[in-house]
């Protein structure tokens, strides 16, 4: 159980409630009441690795309920430590490459005791510079695409390790007053450029890029919304 704090006071048989709510004003606007509403609101939206499985379960259940894989060879780009290559191969099976230019990622990844080695590897590299001869089941990113204003190169990347017929899983955040919250009151994750994106935005996107969208699925019950988008590339 939660209690909500109370910012007006006792509150008597006399009460104007209407009059209350109609000015649609806060009773103080002091900074030290709005330092401290901004830090409670920091505190209830701050990420967690156990809540954010669980809605990454949710999300990817939906969107991927009809879709089958079995044990894919699967390409995560600007891929972090790689939850989402972790993810697909513990429902799925297969191996994993993840690849990301921030070496402090490749040295997070490499402490996950939750790691297991021989299923996926990394490169420390630009994904605009990767050269691989290998083609992939499923070509995978997890908020990476919302930081480039022109999206063409990042998506061609995606569908250039793709074998023929195969699966691109796109996840952005969704541009909703949740995760518009979110951002504002996290300034220190503003580290560089980031699009929100409506639903109709994104799938609008990735058809204007080469990809067919097969489904899309939205989070719910997280900290910040985020869509997931199913896609094969256009022949």
């Amino acid at each position: 159980m939660y209690i909500t704090k109370s910012i007006t006071g006792d509150i008597g048989e006399n009460f104007n409630w209407n009059e209350y709510f109609s000015s649609k004003s806060m009773p103080s606007d002091s900074p030290s009441q709005i330092f401290d509403i901004i830090q409670a609101v920091k505190k209830h939206l701050k990420e967690g690795g156990f809540n954010m499985t669980i809605a990454m379960n949710r999300v990817m259940n939906i969107l991927l309920k009809d879709i089958k894989i079995h044990e894919p060879k699967v390409l995560e780009l600007g891929a972090a430590t790689g939850f989402f290559t972790k993810w697909i191969i513990s429902k799925y099976g297969g191996k994993g490459l993840l690849i990301d230019n921030n070496y402090s990622s490749y040295e997070a990844f490499c402490k996950d005791s939750k790691v297991i080695q021989d299923l996926i590897s990394y490169k420390v590299e630009d994904i605009f510079k990767l050269k691989l001869e290998e083609q992939f089941d499923i070509t995978c990113s997890f908020g990476l695409i919302e930081h480039f204003v022109d999206k063409k190169e990042v998506l061609d990347v995606h569908k250039k390790y793709l074998k023929n017929d195969a699966l691109s899983i796109i996840i952005v955040p969704l541009d909703s007053p949740l995760t518009r919250t979110f951002f504002e009151v996290h300034p220190e994750l503003n580290l560089g450029y980031r699009e929100l994106l409506t639903e109709s935005e994104f799938t609008s996107i990735l058809s204007c890029n080469g990809f067919q969208v097969i489904n899309t699925a939205i989070t719910s019950g997280y900290v910040y919304d985020f869509i997931a988008a199913a896609c094969k590339a256009n022949n």
